[in-house]
């Protein structure tokens, strides 16, 4: 087996129609011989291209003789093929086939497998190349034999055949030449493809050849073109990759949909470039391009053109001739010949616009060089609106942007005044600057110059302004080697950074010199300021005056996140962070610290709470910041546990009055009874009211049980923790939360209430809230009541009495309603039976032998009655006349209830 290594550079095929010997049945339309080891892929895209009609305009004799073989029509069509390779199809009329019937054709197709190998030709050199098998009538088709590796060049559209084609002193082609040039171009950019009317093949030829010559040969194995076909045929040869397809003059005037469509007698309105473009006799349009202007001038006699075009090949040669466009370098030897330069403009144009990368590695990189120079003007300011105005609508080739930004970054260097009227968009553009040796060098004088000025300046101010816009402008060159990396950080410590942290001084710097780019900012100025005494001498938040704040924090990179932090904690200390926070506490210190954006304060108040723990001063808008972020108790465990000693209890409060219980919000609740109980004078901005207030509701969370305590701890207690988050809870707090925070407040609301202590206001949702709460830990309630009265502090004739009046199903007594008030809501279900909270206290306390109050019904009468004179209205009598017979079935129901489990009551034990 071949392998890909072995296989010849060539493969053929011919297909025609003939009488395979001694094959029974043998005949007809059929491959008769291939060669070059074609594999079934090759094979079948060669067969793909084959013709099997030939229609010349005047139909051929059934008998040819002589000359009339030799000149009958002939077809050549070429295309690139898949992974460059060249695939070519010739076809010729062949006469009678083996039945007799006229019409036969022969074909011969030739795939080039390597078109870049050194030497090879342009594809329409190979036109009337005698190896083309071109066989007539029966028998000659029969004996036809590929023998040849390759249809060799010939002279016949050679170079110097092409130029006295075009230059033929009988027939004006130059204006037509142009034409074809510019739509060819066209279609080389995925526009129309072009057909043009030729009075025989061999004229097609000659336009062909033509073109190809005016272009690279490596781009020539790229145009795809066909010698003949007629119109109807068009749409098949294009297809097929074809460029430029020749058609009879004779089927003109005539149309191809999306196609282009002139003949080459024609003389067409001639366009201007960035003008009116070309019009042809049917109305067909072609811009106007640098192409067809080149062409003219080289084609200004037969020399000229043949010395321009030798160079061309030369220079596409120099370059690797890979992909480059048409008329680049037919535009790069004119720039190279002085005797063109009538053309330089044009020639400008096509090297500015389409110059290929392997250029820059080139001899012809300094002629490009030298068309940016004379194009960028005369002074660094025209450069400027040159170079910028080329990167805003990215016309120039990115070899040239990459040598125009080496040509501007010189003359801005070497330009020194420029840098003080640039403004920081002409900075910008030394961003798209190349670096090289050169330019490195030269950003390293720049910079020892200034260094050493530094010493001698009267105004630092002046000096600053100076500075920063030439350090900004070599930053963004990227020019920077460590040497110069030393003399910047020298420079910037100073002179730029002690005025930048001067509150007069840093607004007039800023404003002067503008925003400077992202490296210049970060790399530099960013890490020069937060290492600055000047700077971190003041207290978080006011190290900079806003506008400087706003210069130097103008760009940040990927901002830490709340794990970051947590997994890595001395990220607190790198630049950002710094910078991040300093930007957030200055808005908290103008009020604005709630609009901050999320994941900015969390890294700012990362950065706070590590700052107090290094013995800062107190951080303005702390607070504010804190509040706005809402951190859960996790995250709240993870900032304790790292900054124990600086984290304000108030801060901890939201998670611990909200999250469920869980280990996390026992650890914040601990921790803030641990501060309270510990500091001395607190490291935080101390705020003692909401201090004590967080440490309330953490004694509400850790509460569970009453035990032991006397009428006086409690009255202590509820002053202390029972009133103010119950009131906080009514006018800060939404109702719903926690359960077992609820029924914690459920207990203080019915032992303040026993104590007449004066309660907050509940609104409707609380109240409903918090009766939702005692269903689900009615036991704990209950069980922390009996706890109070056990221990004395709560009185037994009150809770009993009020257990009375709260139950459901009590009379209707407005004076009643309006006394207990929120009791009467604190109610538990079993099936369809209801009972006040403080009933299922009373049947617990009644049969208690350290009940000190009623213990039968005249006692409970009693107690009833005596809570009923204590309304001291006139309406009691009424009331204690409604109660007479409701206390009777009420105790019934106690004494029944006492006997049973109050297993039936929801809530832990």
């Amino acid at each position: 087996m071949t392998t890909g290594a072995d296989r010849s550079r060539f493969g053929q095929l011919t297909y025609t129609s003939f009488d395979r010997p001694g094959h029974a049945g043998g005949g007809g339309w059929q491959i008769k011989q291939t060669t070059g080891d074609l594999d079934a892929d090759e094979e079948e895209t060669l067969l793909a291209g084959v013709v099997t009609r030939f229609e010349p305009v005047q139909p051929i004799p059934r008998l040819l003789i002589g000359e009339e073989v030799e000149n009958r029509p002939r077809r050549l069509m070429y295309v690139q093929g898949a992974e460059n390779t060249g695939l070519y199809w010739h076809t010729v009329p062949a006469g009678a086939e083996p039945s007799g019937r006229n019409g036969n054709v022969f074909a011969h197709a030739l795939l080039d497998r390597r078109t870049d190998a050194e030497g090879s030709p342009r594809p329409i050199e190979r036109w009337r190349s005698a190896e083309w098998l071109t066989p007539y009538g029966p028998s000659d088709v029969a004996s036809a034999i590929l023998s040849s590796p390759e249809p060799r060049p010939s002279d016949v559209a050679s170079r110097a055949a092409a130029v006295d084609f075009l230059l033929d002193p009988t027939t004006s082609r130059i204006g037509i030449f142009g034409v074809l040039l510019d739509a060819v171009a066209q279609a080389f950019r995925g526009g129309s493809p072009v057909v043009l009317g030729c009075t025989d093949s061999d004229s097609a030829a000659g336009w062909i050849a033509a073109v190809s010559h005016f272009m690279s040969p490596g781009t020539s194995r790229r145009f795809g073109w066909s010698t003949f076909d007629r119109l109807h045929t068009v749409d098949d040869t294009v297809a097929r990759g074809a460029h430029l397809v020749a058609v009879p003059l004779e089927d003109l005037p005539g149309d191809t949909p999306g196609c282009v469509v002139f003949g080459e007698n024609e003389s067409p309105s001639l366009g201007v470039l960035d003008g009116e473009p070309h019009c042809v006799d049917n109305g067909d349009m072609v811009p106007v391009t640098p192409w067809s202007r080149l062409a003219q001038i080289v084609l200004v006699d037969e020399s000229v053109a043949a010395r321009t075009l030798a160079h061309q090949d030369e220079i596409a040669r120099k370059v690797g001739d890979d992909d480059l466009s048409p008329m680049w370098p037919l535009a790069m030897a004119v720039v190279a010949d002085s005797d063109l330069h009538d053309s330089l403009d044009d020639a400008t144009t096509v090297l500015l616009e389409q110059s290929p990368h392997t250029a820059m590695e080139s001899e012809f990189a300094s002629l490009i060089v030298d068309v940016v120079d004379r194009s960028f003007g005369d002074t660094t300011a025209q450069a400027a609106r040159v170079f910028g105005a080329w990167h805003a609508d990215d016309r120039p080739a990115p070899v040239v942007r990459t040598l125009a930004g080496r040509v501007f970054a010189f003359r801005a260097f070497q330009d020194h005044a420029w840098f003080r009227t640039a403004d920081p968009a002409q900075r910008a553009l030394l961003e798209h600057c190349d670096r090289t040796p050169e330019l490195v060098a030269e950003a390293d004088r720049i910079l020892g110059a200034l260094r050493s000025s530094l010493y001698s300046a009267h105004e630092i101010d002046d000096v600053a302004v100076s500075a920063l816009q030439v350090l900004d402008a070599i930053i963004r060159a990227d020019l920077m080697s460590d040497f110069g990396r030393e003399l910047v950080l020298e420079i910037l410590e100073l002179v730029v950074v002690p005025v930048l942290c001067d509150d007069t001084r840093g607004p007039q710097l800023v404003a002067e010199v503008g925003p400077v780019g992202r490296a210049t900012c970060m790399d530099y100025l960013q890490p020069a300021v937060i290492g600055h005494l000047d700077f971190m001498g003041r207290p978080l938040g006011s190290r900079l005056e806003p506008s400087v704040l706003a210069f130097i924090a103008s760009n940040v990179a990927g901002v830490p996140t709340f794990g970051d932090f947590a997994a890595d904690p001395s990220l607190v200390n790198t630049t950002q962070s710094v910078i991040i926070a300093e930007g957030v506490f200055a808005l908290a210190e103008q009020g604005e610290g709630a609009r901050v954006r999320s994941e900015l304060a969390v890294v700012a108040l990362w950065r706070a709470f590590y700052e107090l723990s290094e013995g800062s001063g107190v951080i303005p808008g702390l607070d504010e910041v804190v509040a706005a972020q809402q951190w859960t108790a996790p995250e709240w465990r993870r900032m304790v546990q790292r900054y124990p000693s600086v984290v304000a209890p108030r801060f901890l409060q939201d998670a611990v009055v909200c999250e469920s219980w869980s280990a996390d919000v026992e650890l914040l609740a601990r921790h803030i009874l641990h501060l309270l109980d510990h500091t001395g004078s607190a490291p935080w901005q101390e705020d003692p009211h909401h201090d004590a207030l967080a440490g309330a509701w953490a004694l509400i969370r850790l509460r569970n049980s009453w035990d032991g305590i006397s009428e006086q701890e409690l009255d202590r207690d509820l002053g202390r923790y029972g009133l103010p988050t119950i009131t906080d809870y009514a006018r800060h707090y939404e109702a719903d939360l926690p359960d077992d925070v609820l029924a914690g407040l459920a207990v203080c609301i019915i032992a303040a209430k026993a104590r007449s202590a004066v309660l907050p206001t509940l609104p409707p949702r609380h109240i409903a809230a918090l009766a939702d709460a005692i269903e689900l830990n009615a036991r704990f309630v209950v069980d922390s009541i009996v706890e109070l009265a056990q221990a004395g502090a709560l009185d037994e004739n009150w809770l009993i009495a009020y257990a009375v009046l709260s139950s459901p199903g009590s009379p209707d007594v407005v004076l009643v309603s309006e006394t207990v008030g929120v009791l009467a809501h604190f109610v538990v279900r079993d099936d369809s039976d209801q009972r006040g909270i403080l009933d299922e206290v009373a049947a617990e306390i009644l049969p208690e032998p350290w009940n000190l109050g009623p213990r039968d019904l005249r006692g409970v009468q009693s107690a009833v009655s005596a809570e009923l004179m204590e309304f001291r209205d006139r309406t009691v009598d009424l009331a204690r006349e409604a109660y007479a017979t409701f206390v009777v079935g009420w105790y019934e129901q106690r004494v029944a209830a006492a006997e049973q489990a109050i297993s039936r009551l929801r809530g832990p034990f």
